[in-house]
């Protein structure tokens, strides 16, 4: 019979976790410089006012969308009595 076990490889394992080590302390360093600080800190208010200008937009196309199809929905709605009011 082969063998069921799944589990992680001991060395994938250990090899994932030293390159998470060095990446944690490549950051701390890089950070520990004040100037490298402020361009990240610049960093991510460029893409936080991107991902805010991005949410709006896709808020006011679902508004749009959702009124289009509400219009569409009563167009329908006053169709169907028109040509339930004919069959009488």
């Amino acid at each position: 019979m082969a063998n069921d076990k799944k589990g992680l490889n001991p060395l994938a394992t250990g090899v994932a976790g030293a390159m998470i080590g060095a990446a944690a302390a490549a950051a701390a360093i890089a950070l520990s410089d004040e100037k490298n600080r402020k361009k990240a800190e610049k960093v991510l208010e460029t893409l936080q006012k991107q991902g805010n200008s991005v949410l709006k937009e896709i808020t006011k196309r679902a508004m749009e969308m959702k009124d289009a199809v509400g219009k569409g929905a009563e167009e329908a709605k006053e169709e169907i009595k028109k040509l339930n009011s004919k069959k009488k």
